[in-house]
């Protein structure tokens, strides 16, 4: 065996050995993990997506920004029954359908102004299959529910307060008042 023909082995099999991993287009994985149902990497993008496109980022943190999608997956997981996530993830593909028909592209990798389309026809409740009326209404539910129970909503825009007014606790009654 002669040095270039060795060098030409080797250079192929590295060239191969690079190329094969984009070859094998793996579904993209999703960072959220669930016990009870599956969910790819491409699904969790479409649920951020709902959930940032109900409450935008603007001078305030959006809905995205408080990890509002991860507290519905985590809801879904753990507080709703079998039926319901598969209703759920069931809907979440024909929510994605009906993008697909209104926008001619995934939910995903629409614009905001096309997203909010999408999200004004189900509203007017128009032609919208049972389940992806399913999956947005408990998506949009979850997704309020998460935004008004976050630390920077109750520190920043409705500030909780433990005790109102003033706190008198050993004086006497008759002093108090």
């Amino acid at each position: 065996m002669d040095r270039r023909s060795s060098i030409k082995t080797l250079l192929l099999l590295s060239a191969g050995t690079a190329l094969l991993p984009s070859c094998l287009q793996e579904e993209k994985k999703a960072s959220v993990t669930v016990k009870n149902f599956k969910i790819s990497g491409n699904e969790e993008d479409i649920i951020s997506a709902v959930s940032d496109t109900i409450i935008p980022q603007g001078k305030t943190p959006g809905a995205k920004d408080v990890g509002a999608y991860q507290f519905a997956l985590m809801m879904m997981d753990d507080c709703y029954s079998p039926e319901d996530q598969q209703k759920f993830m069931k809907g979440l593909k024909e929510f994605d359908d009906f993008s697909k028909k209104k926008i001619n592209q995934s939910f995903a990798k629409a614009t905001p102004a096309k997203r909010e389309e999408v999200l004004k026809s189900i509203e007017s409740k128009k032609d919208i299959p049972e389940n992806a009326a399913f999956f947005y209404n408990n998506m949009k539910r979850l997704t309020l529910e998460a935004f008004t129970q976050s630390k920077y909503y109750l520190t920043q825009v409705h500030v909780y307060q433990l005790v109102p007014g003033k706190f008198y606790g050993c004086v006497p009654v008759k002093k108090a008042s």
